[in-house]
């Protein structure tokens, strides 16, 4: 029969284990990369129980490991430089991430004005980064999936259009735009 007070301490001794691995696995994850507040705290609710996470994700925000700002600012940042899409695609990305829609738009405004950027000019990058991957020996097969590729990005039908006009020098349907 156990002590008075011993299953209180083996229920908090197992509470101090739970957030001291959910903390080491946070840790982990922030070293490889930023994570928003919400992003890390689904990943470790996989893991762990409600209360160690929740531990965790106060201490790790108190410590200044955890800012949805930088967090947005960054993951912008990253997608615009590696894989150019819509300042809208990367926006509703940032949500799915758990950044809040007004953080996530002013992010990725204050990222595509540091950097110049524009959904044109990053429609222009990625067209000239998938052209450089197609054969161009069928110029409308290249026309169809560059418009198919600039849409999946999250680009509109117009500007994709005008891109590959750009890009190709030939509208979608192969006459010579002005």
């Amino acid at each position: 029969m156990p002590w008075p007070g011993d299953r209180e301490r083996m229920e908090n001794g197992n509470a101090d284990e739970q957030y001291a691995a959910a903390l080491k696995s946070a840790t982990r994850m922030l070293a490889r990369r930023q994570h928003g507040f919400r992003e890390l705290e689904t990943k470790l609710l996989a893991r762990f129980g409600s209360e160690p996470v929740g531990r965790v994700i106060k201490r790790l925000g108190e410590l200044g490991y955890l800012n949805d700002k930088k967090f947005a600012r960054e993951y912008a940042r990253q997608r615009f430089c590696r894989s150019p899409r819509s300042s809208l695609a990367v926006i509703v990305e940032l949500e799915g991430r758990g950044v809040d829609r007004a953080l996530a738009g002013s992010a990725v405004a204050a990222v595509m004005e540091d950097e110049g950027l524009s959904d044109e000019s990053l429609a222009e990058r990625a067209a000239r980064k998938k052209m450089a991957a197609l054969s161009l020996r069928n110029p409308e097969k290249a026309r169809e999936k560059i418009y198919a590729f600039l849409a999946s990005r999250g680009f509109s039908r117009s500007l994709a259009r005008r891109i590959v006009l750009d890009v190709l020098g030939t509208g979608m349907d192969g006459q010579r735009g002005t």
